[in-house]
């Protein structure tokens, strides 16, 4: 798929921006300065393919999100074309490239687009220069593990050995073959053993548990008894302390009292007395401080007034004054002006004069009087300029006869020369030959390559382990191919992980039986141990004695009965003494029988373990035998599965290298047999076209220079012909120059009639030249604008002096109806002096106007306030009635403010101790304070603080028995216990299986990680890094020739980049510019291998030589262009040095396309 157009309608910062991609550009650069909307078209090749991201804020900054539109004309591969636009929506987004953008089909672009998709394509065909920088650098931390490298540059994921190193180090932190309590799985299992002991070992003790509880219950009816005590003597305290508060609160009560009784003569008073009193007495007040203040301000305005003089005269005539002060500019721009407007028309009238004098007239009038008119100024124009251009042409006429004179006699005197061979026989003979005398030329790099193929080859199969010793013989026989080597690798594997296994389970049941040994020998160090067999044998030896002594009493044999009756209480005092013993160490006695059993079961187990071990090392060792037939044929002694596997790959990758030296040795047999076919041929070849070294140069110089001679001949063949042709126009051209010659004569003696006869009507002789013509109608164009300019400025004249004597007149007249003595002045200044005259007059009269307003104002004032004094004095009247006779308001106001203080400190007393009272009336505390003795108190508080404090400590004590009792039995409840002990063991279960589940997918996900990289190292190493060695050397300059595949320390393979020297480079030792060049390589190689077997999509580089130097730029130029005709790349950039260096190394092959 390749882009024709990119159409952005709207989108990002640009509207209707369609870029147009030319289909024989090897290289499409689209460059853009900063906030040029590069980003923009960078993004649109996503959206417009796979749809717009859900993102509200997605490049919708300059445009509504709904509008976004962006299309395309892109064709595929096969020729199918397709002209689309793309929307935001989520459907029906894809329309047609119209007005009326009808929907398309949403699979319009399958065919385009293939298996593709967003992810893919941005990641696989989109770079930038971070990702370039980021891919380098984790390639070259990688050590460069092979299948690593590719898989990293195909997805465009890096670091993935990393990865996988990280995913199975996890798994070992979880658990492994090796027990460590390091690895968690492992902790588990201790949390699990040990819960199980817990289990065993914790048991609820019923006498304790009684104890703690009827002590819980003593304490409790202490407690009771304490806080009862307590109580009683709190109050008792509190009651005391409270009454010694109380009482100075009283006696604050008592004082307000006695104060407030003299003031007993104002309590009868109304409520309101005091506010109106006071309200009006400041009423009176405020209104006589008005009073004089308005009383003053009235004298002030009376003083003004008197100081103001108007002039009624001047005021009336202001609108006069100031229309004349407003033309006062105009006067002086008139007066400034009117000199240079004189000095403009004499200027005017000594032009015209000068006009007359130079076309020989005698005055001006004379000169206005004989103009001629347009058109017989616009008919002499004419001719002058014909008979100026019949000059130029004669004489241009008899310069050219001359020179094609010249030439004719250079062509004559040259003619003489020896005649030239036409070459083109020898030229078609020597392209008939050029297919051979192109494989000749590379004679010498063909040998070159098979000298390295033969060393290579060589160098390669001397390491080879095993070793081969004729790898003809070997690639001759059967050879067993990867997958089957594969197939015996894993069985062979699994069979020696079962081995494995085996073996550690044997080891592990005889590590088990050790231990258990140990533990026996332990045990019966420790004291002897009564089994349940030796109690058994006693019992069974007493019994056969009792009943041989029961035959023996019937017989009756009393002195043998005798003798059996001692040995029979031997035997019972033997068999009561073991039971007893057994008895007495029970649970010794178990645990011994126990270890016994355990130890009989592992000696079975590990017996039969030891078996198995056995059969399947047998069966590994058929496994081998089986294996090591394989190779069999071919004469190798055989290594293990995996290292097989990489001997059979180097078997195959030589294979190839063979099959490639033998191309070139049939390449050099071809070279051989057109070098016997050509020679000859080329000799007799330059012999014949008179070439000096045809018989003496190597094949490859001599075709050089025959090719350089032939190339010669045929150019002096060329000129020749050329020559002649030239001599035919030259001849040709001077016969119709003279044949002009004679024409042109006569036109210019019919010219001259008819411009004698023109230039008369302007008064000019009959002889005048063009020249004298010319120069006369210039005077009379300019003639008219000359006498316009003097008119114009003969009535300016005229009207100026005109303005200046009105101005003055209207001056005169105001100035002597007002002010008389500014006669003498200029009539500017005087109308300046009038202005200033007139605001002054009318600014007194304003502010004469002003200040009746305002005395005016002011007396209605003062009579406003006469009255409010009335008013309130009529109050204060009624006021002192309610008064005792003879009382001061004042003084009475002042009482009165004293009792209202009085009051209030009374009522502040009273809540206070209402505040303190605690609940207690007045009465109640005035009664317990009859009898108080504030010493007495004292002491019967101290002794009740004492009593209390010792309450508190016997509080403390026993709330902290409390608490012990509690933590005691709460320990028992919740601490340790069986059940606490079975919840510990199953979560220590479900932990396991849980670290058990996890192993297994970390485990499972470090394989499938492996896998797939060796997978797909398997399937494209070879022809991938074929063409990354390519790209690589075209993309270093030929720095490095090529890149080749080792085996690292740790028997993996392993990439290095090889110089022209030979010299092997690992990744580690590439600097950072050489790592971005691999693993640009490598990323093309993989593009350019998908798009040889899928629809190729096009490759989008952003900015990607940011840190590349001017030479890498241009080898990374040269590789992105060698790749134009697999796929289409488009380069974005802001650096205009890219764009030059595109151009030096492209020409005509680069798309260049500027934002």
């Amino acid at each position: 798929m390749r882009f024709a157009t990119l159409d952005l309608v709207r989108y990002g910062a640009l509207t209707d921006t369609v870029l147009r991609f030319r289909p024989d550009a090897q290289l499409h650069v689209i460059y853009g300065p900063n906030e040029a909307g590069k980003s923009s078209a960078l993004s649109a090749f996503s959206d417009l393919l796979f749809g717009f991201p859900r993102t509200t804020s997605h490049f919708s900054f300059a445009h509504d999100a709904a509008s976004l539109r962006v299309g395309a004309e892109v064709f595929s591969r096969a020729g199918d074309k397709l002209s689309f636009r793309r929307r935001r929506g989520a459907k029906n987004t894809l329309l047609a490239a119209d007005d009326k953008e009808a929907a398309l089909a949403e699979d319009a672009l399958a065919t385009f687009l293939g298996s593709l998709n967003r992810d893919v394509f941005e990641r696989a065909f989109g770079l930038d220069s971070a990702r370039l920088r980021e891919g380098a650098a984790a390639m070259l931390q990688s050590g460069g593990e092979i299948g690593s490298l590719l898989f990293s540059a195909a997805s465009g994921l890096m670091g993935l050995t990393n990865l996988r190193q990280k995913l199975e180090s996890e798994a070992d932190g979880i658990f492994a073959q090796r027990k460590s309590q390091d690895r968690l799985f492992y902790q588990a299992v201790e949390r699990h053993e040990k819960a199980k002991r817990s289990e065993k070992e914790n048991e609820l003790k019923a006498g304790d548990w009684k104890r703690l509880t009827n002590e819980a219950t003593d304490l409790d009816r202490q407690l009771l008894s304490l806080q009862e005590e307590r109580r009683s003597t709190r109050h008792a305290l509190d009651r005391l302390k409270l009454l010694k508060r109380l009482e100075p609160l009283i006696g604050e009560i008592d004082g307000d009292m006695t104060a407030l009784a003299d003031y007993a003569d104002l309590a009868a008073l109304p409520v309101g007395f005091v506010a109106a009193l006071e309200q009006k007495l400041g009423a009176r007040r405020h209104a006589d401080d008005l009073l004089r203040q308005v009383l003053a301000e009235a004298d002030r305005v009376k003083d003004g007034m008197d100081l103001i003089h108007v002039d009624a005269r001047a005021v009336d005539a202001a609108r006069e004054i100031v229309a004349l002060y407003a033309e006062t500019g105009g006067y002086r721009k008139t007066r400034q002006d009117l000199p240079r407007v004189d000095n403009e028309l004499a200027g005017y009238e000594a032009t015209l004069e000068q006009f007359a004098h130079r076309l020989g007239f005698a005055t001006t009038a004379d000169l206005v009087d004989r103009r001629p008119t347009d058109p017989d100024l616009v008919q002499l124009r004419a001719l002058a300029e014909e008979g100026q251009m019949l000059i130029r042409e004669h004489a241009a006429l008899e310069l050219r006869v001359e020179e094609e004179r010249r030439l004719l006699a250079q062509f004559d005197e040259e003619g003489g020369a020896s005649i030239l061979i036409d070459p083109k026989p020898y030229i078609e003979q020597m392209e008939a030959l050029s297919v051979d005398l192109a494989a000749m030329a590379k004679r010498d790099s063909i040998d070159i390559q098979v000298a390295r193929a033969e060393a290579n080859l060589g160098e390669a199969t001397a390491r080879l382990q095993p070793w081969v010793a004729d790898l003809d013989a070997v690639l001759a026989s059967p050879l067993p191919d990867i997958a089957s080597i594969a197939l015996h690798r894993e069985t062979i594997d699994a069979q020696r992980a079962v081995c494995g296994k085996a073996q550690e389970r044997v080891g592990d049941l005889l590590r088990q039986l050790r231990d258990l040994e140990q533990i026996l020998e332990t045990e019966v160090a420790a004291g002897p141990i009564v089994s349940r067999t030796e109690i058994e044998e006693a019992r069974r030896s007493r019994d056969r004695l009792l009943q041989t002594l029961v035959g023996k009493s019937v017989e009756g044999e009393p002195a043998h009965l005798q003798e059996s009756s001692a040995a029979l209480a031997g035997f019972v005092l033997r068999a009561d003494q073991l039971a007893d013993m057994a008895l007495a160490d029970a649970d010794r006695v178990a645990r011994h029988a126990a270890n016994r059993l355990q130890q009989d079961r592992l000696k079975r187990e590990a017996a039969a373990a030891a078996e198995q071990r056995d059969e399947n090392q047998r069966k590994l060792d058929g496994m081998m035998a089986e294996f090591a037939e394989l190779f069999a044929p071919c004469g190798v002694s055989t290594l293990a599965p995996a290292e097989m596997i990489e001997w059979r790959r180097a078997i195959a990758a030589l294979a190839n290298e063979r099959d490639a030296l033998r191309d070139l040795y049939d390449q050099l047999a071809g070279i051989r047999l057109a070098e016997g076919r050509s020679t000859p041929v080329l000799r007799q070849l330059g012999e014949a076209c008179g070439y000096a070294g045809a018989a003496l140069l190597p094949i490859s110089a001599l075709a050089d220079g025959m090719r350089r001679h032939l190339s010669m001949l045929n150019a002096r063949w060329s000129d020749s012909r050329a020559r002649e042709g030239e001599r035919a126009g030259t001849k040709a051209r001077l016969d119709r120059s003279l044949e002009r010659l004679a024409a042109l004569d006569v036109e210019r003696e019919e010219w001259k009639r008819r411009f004698s006869a023109a230039a008369a009507h302007i008064g000019l002789a009959s002889d005048a030249t063009a020249e004298m013509v010319l120069s006369a109608l210039k005077i009379w164009g300019e003639l008219p604008a000359i006498l316009v300019e003097r008119e114009s400025r003969a009535r300016r004249v005229n009207g100026m002096r005109r303005d200046i004597a009105t101005f003055e007149d209207k001056a005169s007249v105001l100035a002597e109806r007002l002010v008389p003595s500014l006669l003498t002045l200029p009539a500017d200044v005087m109308a300046e002096a009038l202005h200033e005259h007139a605001i002054k007059a009318q600014r007194a009269a304003e502010r004469s106007q002003e200040l009746a307003e305002e005395l005016k104002g002011i007396q209605s004032q003062v009579a406003r306030l006469n009255d409010e004094i009335a008013a309130v004095d009529l109050v204060l009247s009624e006021l002192r009635a309610e008064l005792p006779e003879g009382a001061d308001l004042s003084g009475t106001l002042h009482r009165l403010g004293e009792r209202a203080r009085l009051v209030e400190r009374l009522a502040e007393s009273r809540n206070r101790f209402l505040m303190h009272a605690e609940g207690m009336t007045e009465e109640v505390v005035r009664s317990a304070l009859g009898d108080f003795d504030r010493i007495a108190a004292d002491l019967e508080i101290d002794r009740l603080s004492s009593e209390d404090q010792r309450q508190v400590e016997l509080f403390g004590e026993l709330t902290a028995r409390i608490a012990e009792n509690r933590r005691q039995r709460g320990a028992i409840e919740t601490g340790t216990s069986a059940e606490l002990a079975v919840f510990e063991r199953l979560a220590a279960d479900a932990e396991a299986k849980d670290l058990a589940r996890q192993w297994v997918v970390l485990k499972l996900a470090a394989s499938m990680l492996s896998s797939s990289m060796e997978t797909y190292r398997e399937r494209q190493a070879d022809p991938v890094l074929m063409r990354a060695s390519e790209h690589f050397s075209r993309l270093t300059g030929g720095r490095f020739a090529r890149l080749v595949q080792e085996y690292g320390d740790g028997d993996e393979l392993q990439l290095l980049a090889e110089r022209q020297g030979g010299e092997r480079v690992p990744l580690g030792g590439l600097s950072e510019g050489t790592g971005d060049q691999l693993y640009l390589a490598l990323r093309l190689a993989f593009i350019e291998d998908y798009c040889s077997r899928n629809e190729p999509a096009p490759l989008i580089l952003d900015d990607i030589f940011q840190t590349f130097d001017d030479e890498r730029t241009a080898c990374g130029i040269k590789a992105l262009s060698g790749l134009g005709g697999t796929f289409q790349t488009i380069l974005f950039t802001h650096e205009r040095s890219v764009i030059e260096i595109a151009r030096q190394e492209l020409g005509d092959r680069l798309g260049l396309i500027e934002l």
